[in-house]
C-alpha cells in the first residue's frame, strides 16, 4: 500500500483542484468542513435549523467565490470567514443577538432527551464560555473548539494576532478553564447530531 494514497489531501489542494474545475473537489471540502461549520453556525444562532440553512448558504458562497480564494493561506479560516459573515448577516437582517436563548416553541420541557441535553449544556464548559463578552467567546471557540493557531483565529475575526491573545488571555481571567479548552474538546456539547 502507498503511504501516498492513505494520506488525505490538503483542503489548500482541493481547492485548487475546484478552482480549476474539480467538481469533486468540492464535493470532498463539503464532506470534510460540512460538521465543523455547522457547529459553528449553532454557536451564533443556537437554533439547529437557521444553522443548517446558514451551512448551506456558506457553502454556496465558497462555490460561487471560490476564484476569491489565494491558496498560499490555509483554507479553513477563509471558509470560517465566509461563515462568520453569513450569520452575521442572518442575525442583522433577524434583528437577534448571537447569544439569543435557543428558541424552539415546539420543544416539549418534559421530554426527558430534551431535559438531558439541557442540563449537559448547563453543566458545559461552554455553558461557561457564553457568560463571556461575544469576541472572547469567538476567540475561544476558533481557538480551543476548532483548533485553530492565534494566526487564524485572528484572520477569521479579522483582528491582529495580539488582540487574540488579549481576548483569550481576558477570557481565562475572567473564568475559563485554562485546561479545559483542547482541539475539537467542543465536540461533546456542539449542537446535537451536527452531521455525518
Amino acid at each position: 500500500m502507498n503511504s501516498a494514497e492513505d494520506t488525505p489531501v490538503a483542503p489548500e489542494e482541493l481547492a485548487a483542484r475546484f478552482q480549476a474545475g474539480c467538481q469533486s473537489s468540492f464535493a470532498l471540502l463539503v464532506g470534510r468542513f460540512e460538521g465543523r461549520i455547522l457547529n459553528y453556525l449553532f454557536q451564533f444562532t443556537r437554533n439547529r435549523h437557521d444553522a443548517e440553512d446558514l451551512t448551506q448558504e456558506t457553502f454556496l458562497k465558497v462555490y460561487r467565490n471560490i476564484h476569491g480564494y489565494n491558496s498560499i493561506y490555509a483554507f479553513s479560516p477563509w471558509l470560517f470567514t465566509i461563515a462568520k459573515r453569513t450569520a452575521l448577516n442572518h442575525l442583522r437582517s433577524a434583528a437577534r443577538s448571537p447569544l439569543d436563548p435557543l428558541e424552539d416553541a415546539g420543544v416539549d420541557d418534559e421530554d426527558p432527551a430534551v431535559l438531558l441535553e439541557r442540563k449537559d449544556l448547563e453543566l458545559s464548559i461552554w455553558k461557561v464560555a457564553r457568560t463571556l463578552k461575544p469576541n472572547q467567546y469567538e476567540a475561544l471557540w476558533l481557538r480551543y473548539g476548532e483548533g485553530f493557531s492565534i494566526e487564524e483565529t485572528a484572520r477569521v475575526m479579522n483582528n491582529n494576532r495580539i488582540h487574540v491573545k488579549v481576548l483569550l488571555h481576558r477570557a481565562r481571567a475572567a473564568g475559563w478553564p485554562r485546561n479545559s479548552g483542547s482541539p475539537r474538546h467542543s465536540k461533546m456539547n456542539s449542537c446535537s447530531n451536527p452531521g455525518p
